[in-house]
């Protein structure tokens, strides 16, 4: 009875059942209790408890949902057409690109070092090809078949009034026809720029870079030159998106430049040239596929620019410069990069273009030539060229006289074998200087006609020519497809990424990939 009476006077005593090793007393008590309860009650009990473990489970699992829910990282998105640029899961991971892939570079004839009207090189007089050799191995279609179809309304001298545009020169049959055959290309102009692209594929770093040190360069310009080398896949048609043979190339150095960019959109550049190619590279490569990743990296990009822009539109090595002091060589790959953005439907506010067309009434000069800095007199041949290509791509009101006179300035600077880009003494030629080829020539294709043709063979064969096709250089290294920079103004500073891209981008002239040549968008 003593027991009973402790037991129902006070709690028990847990602690001094469990320190005397005798759970019997405490089981006996529970065992008592639960004899003199009805068996409704057992009943409800025993519900009740598992009731009870059912929901502190149900608890716990939504706590640690919420939990995740806060965990989870958050990118904000830039607001660039939010409503078609939707989350899509990382892509898995890509296979390396293989280093036992080539292609053989064909015997090339070449034309006359100094071609003539009346004998222009190979293949311009033929019928014209299919669209273009390599488009079956290319994952996106061409804006329009390869054609010296021009994409600006100019008069030509060969055609009464203004010519229509970019679908101008399609037929009945879908392809472009044109006085150069194809589009002015040829299966040699093909298989050189597969040769480039392959030495390209091989000198990328191992973490996605391409290094201009390594190749002869004169700078840590690691953003440019991977920039250059991503314009130069894009302008084949070559991404990142759909299976092809540099499917993981393109990645790769688009996920390198995703590291590289800062906050504020800026890349790591150690020259303002190198902020308008890569943003023109990320544009392009959004304007191709869509990638919504890629998509926001541009507009930062993009957006960086703008803020970075002064109002009479003229940008330097380091960004922003006073008014006299605006580079047209730099300012141009900004406007490229801008243009680009419009064409991929970014965001470009209006007041960019506005300032860029301040810029370039400021460098213009006599016979539509342009200066390369604005307080420069006078206008030089290469700069020129930029000017006539950015009006090309901003469009307006009185910017068709100034076009055409430029292109009559530079025709008859090369037919009189006057001096080319007029950089550098030894590298005056059309093909000598690589920013005046790729500008020259893309301008002159979007104008056309005569223009066109007395470009395209003046340009292409000697540029295929320069190509090196040994295979391996004095240290052993693969160097079969690119272009040796010693032959070439800024070679020194770029190195042989850049003379091999920048080649490359006026040889794709003829393929339309990428969206920038949207001219009337």
């Amino acid at each position: 009875m003593a027991n009973d009476e402790r037991i129902e006077g006070q709690e028990p005593d847990l602690e001094q059942y469990i320190e005397e090793g005798g759970p019997s007393k405490l089981q006996e008590f529970l065992s008592d209790q639960v004899k003199r309860a009805p068996w409704w009650a057992i009943s409800f009990l025993f519900h009740a408890t598992v009731l009870l473990i059912l929901s502190t489970m149900s608890w716990g699992a939504g706590r640690r949902e919420e939990a995740s829910l806060f965990n989870v990282p958050v990118n904000i998105v830039d607001p660039v057409k939010q409503e078609e640029i939707k989350e899509e899961p990382d892509p898995p991971e890509q296979e390396q690109v293989k280093e036992d892939f080539d292609v053989p570079i064909e015997d090339i004839p070449i034309s006359p070092e100094t071609p003539s009207k009346n004998d222009p090189g190979p293949d311009l007089d033929m019928e014209p090809v299919a669209d273009s050799v390599k488009d079956v191995e290319r994952p996106v279609q061409s804006i329009d078949p390869p054609s010296n179809t021009p994409v600006f309304a100019v008069e030509s001298p060969n055609m009464k009034g203004l010519n229509r545009g970019i679908y101008s020169g399609r037929n009945s049959s879908g392809r472009g026809r044109s006085v150069g055959g194809g589009g002015g290309t040829t299966k040699h102009a093909e298989s050189t720029v597969m040769a480039g692209l392959i030495w390209l594929a091989k000198a990328q770093e191992p973490d996605g870079s391409w290094s201009c040190k390594k190749w002869e360069g004169g700078g840590d310009y690691d953003v440019g030159m991977t920039g250059f080398a991503l314009l130069a896949f894009l302008g084949a048609g070559y991404t990142h998106a759909k299976p092809n043979r540099f499917q993981t190339t393109v990645a790769k150095g688009l996920a390198w430049l995703h590291q590289d960019q800062k906050a504020n959109g800026s890349f790591g550049w150690k020259t303002f040239y190198e902020m308008g190619i890569a943003g023109m590279a990320v544009s392009e490569a959004y304007g191709l596929t869509q990638d919504p990743k890629v998509g926001r990296m541009a507009q930062k990009a993009l957006d960086f620019i703008v803020a970075t822009q002064p109002d009479h539109g003229g940008f330097r090595y380091g960004g922003s410069v006073p008014k006299d002091e605006g580079d047209m060589s730099v300012t141009g790959w900004q406007i490229m990069a801008l243009k680009s953005g419009i064409c991929a439907e970014l965001k470009v506010p209006e007041e960019a273009i506005n300032r860029s067309r301040v810029f370039l009434k400021n460098t213009l000069r006599d016979y539509g030539s342009s200066s390369y800095i604005v307080s420069s007199k006078s206008g030089a041949p290469a700069v020129s060229a930029i000017g006539m290509l950015c009006r090309q791509f901003l469009g307006g009101d009185g910017y068709d006289a100034e076009i055409r006179a430029c292109a009559d300035y530079l025709l008859k600077k090369e037919q009189g074998g006057g001096q080319g880009g007029g950089f550098a003494p030894n590298h005056n030629t059309l093909v000598g200087d690589p920013y005046y080829t790729y500008y020259s020539v893309l301008a002159m294709f979007q104008i056309g006609g005569e223009y066109w043709l007395e470009w395209n063979k003046r340009f292409r064969d000697p540029l295929v020519k320069l190509q090196i096709q040994q295979q391996f250089d004095g240290q052993g290294r693969f160097v079969r497809g690119s272009w040796d920079p010693k032959n070439f103004c800024w070679g020194q500073q770029g190195g042989r990424v850049f003379s091999t891209a920048m080649n490359l981008l006026s040889l794709e002239v003829y393929y339309r990939f990428l969206p920038v040549y949207r001219m009337n968008k």
